[in-house]
């Protein structure tokens, strides 16, 4: 395990072993990386996952500056760039030029739905006229102009972020 000097005496610690500075038995030995706070090896962030010598964090900094990966584009980024589109605790993280380019296409699925029913209208109506008549032929469009209107529905729904 890494072991850092205290900010008291300069013996080191071992965030994982120690509670307190075993030297001086100051209580926060260490200081966090980013904010500079003196901090107890209880607050630093994942120490449990401290195998090399690296940059120790506090719990806020450590949360901060945590890398995750963008639920679109899989690339990682750093948890205070990024965007969620919910408050729920295991929200997908994005990139936000990501998340602006997937609502575009979200956007566009919305623009293409109107030209989509009346496809769905006309292509249904003809396979039920030629089927069954007239009364076929309302019955086809209706359908159509259903099955199309689902199917972009589908689609925005699953391209939606969440």
């Amino acid at each position: 395990m890494p072991v850092y000097p205290c900010v008291k005496c300069n013996q080191m610690v071992d965030p994982a072993a120690h509670r307190a500075c075993p030297n001086c038995r100051e209580g926060k030995p260490l200081n966090c990386s980013r904010c500079n706070k003196q901090i107890p090896t209880e607050e630093v962030f994942e120490r449990e996952k401290l195998k090399t010598k690296k940059p120790i964090f506090c719990l806020e900094c450590g949360e901060r500056e945590e890398v995750v990966k963008c639920g679109l584009c899989n690339l990682n980024l750093q948890r205070h760039q990024a965007k969620q589109v919910s408050n729920y605790p295991a929200a997908k993280n994005y990139h936000p030029h990501c998340l602006r380019e997937r609502q575009k296409q979200i956007d566009r699925l919305g623009q293409v739905l109107v030209p989509m029913l009346l496809v769905g209208l006309i292509v249904g109506g003809l396979v039920g006229k030629v089927q069954m008549g007239m009364v076929g032929a309302a019955a086809g469009a209706a359908v159509g102009a259903g099955v199309f209107y689902l199917i972009v529905s589908v689609l925005k729904n699953k391209l939606s972020p969440k």
